[in-house]
């Protein structure tokens, strides 16, 4: 066998010394130098808005990210909705007032097959400095491969690193935009797990419900030398962008850094809110039946029944809101009772209250009916 031809011939006998050192870094301790990771998630959930804000500051050279080192320089972008991209690129400029000193890319997605990646690699050495990132959005457009085929999937990841990786700035990264399989609700990447498996870092973009934002949480991290991943929130802006046929706006992401404490007042918020809601929703119930029957009933039992005498002019909170709210909105009702005019069963247990109106006119607390 010729050893020129055979890799295997070439393999070291002698033993490891057991020394090992840390990785140069492109985005310090989370993208590693000459590495492949995947930024992921459902269709406009904001992963573009994420890319760009990365790639400004790749072309600015500025020193940080979101706070993190940064090794800036050339980027190359391949892209579905290639005008699109250029005018999202161009707001993301006017937003972060960016001076550019490096060289942007951008070019529509080629459906390249994995056997014609080593063309693809002389390109990269034509360009007139090596790129420090590469982004191709999304994987599906971007590449001819059967995204679900684990094989596929290993020799795409496998023909970048031989290929591409090598053609790339010493520190540089490729990165593979994706969606997001249905079945998992947002919370894992469509396709093949290999696209996952093989890859050395992955961010998982989504809209979030409770914050009413854009997130961006670091989901895979192969050093894994940083103690809590980073998550960053993004709030739409909108910027004017001068076109060569007009000028209009775009829609940009503010993106910062999301804590755990950020989290947690959101969480309180959302409860804050959803409490006033329902508040209002009792309040306009109980005013519905006294401006009625001139009284309303509410039932403070679970299981009482309702006595006769107040059956017509009864209050009920079903439906109104989250039923796990009903017990905290009585709690609040009564609270702002002056004297309440409570109903009480044979056995001398509370199981309701009469509530007329002006009896929610308790001095010095404004009237909330």
């Amino acid at each position: 066998m010729n050893d020129e031809l055979s890799p295997i011939l070439k393999l070291p006998t002698d033993g490891w010394d057991w020394e090992v050192s840390q990785p140069e870094w492109m985005l310090e301790r989370l993208i590693p130098a000459k590495s492949i990771g995947m930024l992921f998630g459902p269709s406009n959930a904001g992963k573009s808005h994420l890319v760009c804000d990365l790639i400004l500051d790749c072309l600015a050279g500025q020193p940080t990210w979101q706070g993190i080192p940064l090794t800036g320089g050339d980027v190359v972008m391949f892209s579905e909705s290639h005008g699109h991209i250029k005018a999202r690129l161009k707001a993301y400029r006017n937003h972060k007032n960016a001076a550019i000193k490096h060289r942007m890319h951008t070019i529509p997605t080629m459906g390249i097959e994995t056997k014609d990646m080593s063309d693809l690699a002389i390109w990269v050495y034509q360009l007139p400095r090596p790129p420090v990132l590469m982004v191709f959005d999304t994987l599906a457009t971007a590449f001819a491969i059967e995204e679900n085929d684990n094989k596929e999937a290993s020799k795409l990841i496998k023909a970048l690193e031989d290929w591409i990786l090598p053609a790339m700035d010493e520190r540089g990264t490729i990165m593979l935009v994706h969606h997001t399989s249905k079945i998992s609700e947002g919370k894992t990447a469509r396709g093949a797990s290999a696209l996952i498996g093989n890859i050395d870092y992955s961010i998982n973009c989504q809209w979030d419900e409770v914050s009413e934002r854009t997130m961006a949480k670091w989901d895979k991290d192969r050093w894994r030398l940083v103690s809590e991943p980073p998550q960053w929130s993004g709030v739409a802006k909108r910027v004017p962008v001068a076109f060569t046929n007009g000028d209009t706006e775009m829609m940009v992401l503010d993106w910062s850094l999301y804590t755990e404490q950020d989290a947690e007042a959101a969480r309180e918020l959302q409860k804050d809110l959803q409490m006033q809601v329902a508040q209002d929703a009792a309040k306009q119930e109980l005013n519905r039946v006294i401006a009625r029957f001139g009284k309303a009933y509410l039932r403070l039992a679970r299981k009482s029944d309702i006595p006769a005498a107040h059956e017509n002019h009864k209050v009920s909170l079903r439906g109104l809101f989250d039923n796990k709210l009903t017990e905290p909105v009585k709690d609040w009702l009564l609270q702002q009772l002056d004297a309440p005019e409570y109903v009480f069963n044979r056995k001398n247990e509370r199981i309701g209250v009469v509530i007329k109106e002006g009896d929610f006119e308790k001095p010095g607390k404004p009237k909330p009916l």
